[in-house]
């Protein structure tokens, strides 16, 4: 392990209410990654705001890495303090930069590639980037990396990612810091790094999802279930919120121990998702 972290938590993030939020939770050892816990609930409560906190921030921190599937930053017009706009050309803020530089150039070059013949791996429309529904990241998962679908673009604003965004400062009180030992993640993004554009679409609108779902676990040859959650392994393939859970935490336990690097320049404030190189 590049990182001293021995235990990984992954969140699904759903609704304030609760009912479609997943926690899991891996230990590493020798063989790898074990999963030691799947929840879609706290005991017989839901996973609403306090009982998620109460579960997240308990015990020690120093071992542990909480990933959470779901936007942990603002968009830079979201963030923004200043009492008059000055508009995107004329903003200096460093990802509004990157969105209209960098950006843009990103997607007309993809666009330009798909339409001279290229292999249509990625989106060919080319989005209208605006810095109050766009991240830097999120370009860069969908265009540069094609990792996350079009559709993907502008998540940011949301009801499940102002949880995510209240989440994380109620965690900054228990010690968690993002980029430190609290990730933003996404599950798609991660399977489809690992087992290919396919089976991102595929583990949740399959006509048998549980047998993608299968597939995708046999490939992560470095995953296991712990024997004490024997069950576990049959709520992760029959429940795509602890899927989802269990592969966010995998991918924290990846980001320790190859040592993913951390973001820098624009991306550092703006927010990052990590996913398998």
């Amino acid at each position: 392990m590049k990182r001293a972290f021995t235990r990984f938590v992954g969140v699904d993030l759903g609704g304030g209410r609760g009912k479609t939020t997943a926690v899991a939770e891996l230990r590493s050892g020798p063989a790898g990654a074990e999963v030691i816990e799947v929840a879609t609930r706290s005991t017989r409560q839901p996973w609403t705001d306090d009982t998620l906190v109460t579960r997240l921030a308990d015990g020690e921190h120093g071992g542990r890495v909480i990933a959470i599937d779901a936007p942990l930053t603002q968009t830079a017009c979201g963030r923004c303090e200043r009492p008059v706009c000055p508009g995107m050309e004329a903003c200096a803020d460093p990802s509004v930069v990157w969105l209209r530089t960098s950006g843009r150039t990103l997607i007309r070059k993809v666009a330009a590639a798909t339409v001279g013949g290229g292999p249509r791996t990625q989106p060919t429309a080319q989005a209208r980037l605006a810095p109050y529904a766009h991240r830097a990241t999120d370009v860069v998962m969908t265009y540069e990396r094609g990792l996350l679908p079009l559709t993907a673009l502008g998540a940011t604003n949301g009801a499940v990612a102002a949880r995510a965004t209240q989440l994380r400062r109620r965690l900054r009180g228990a010690g968690y810091q993002l980029h430190e030992n609290l990730l933003e993640v996404s599950p798609a993004a991660t399977v489809a790094a690992l087992c290919g554009s396919k089976a991102a679409r595929g583990y949740k609108r399959d006509a048998d999802p549980w047998r993608t779902r299968a597939l995708i676990l046999e490939k992560l040859v470095d995953l296991s279930f712990a024997p004490q959650s024997r069950m576990a392994r049959e709520d992760v393939l029959g429940n795509d919120h602890c899927f989802d859970a269990v592969i966010s935490a995998y991918t924290a336990y990846l980001w320790a121990r190859d040592g993913w690097p951390a973001p820098e320049g624009a991306f550092a404030e703006d927010g990052w998702i990590y996913a398998p190189p």
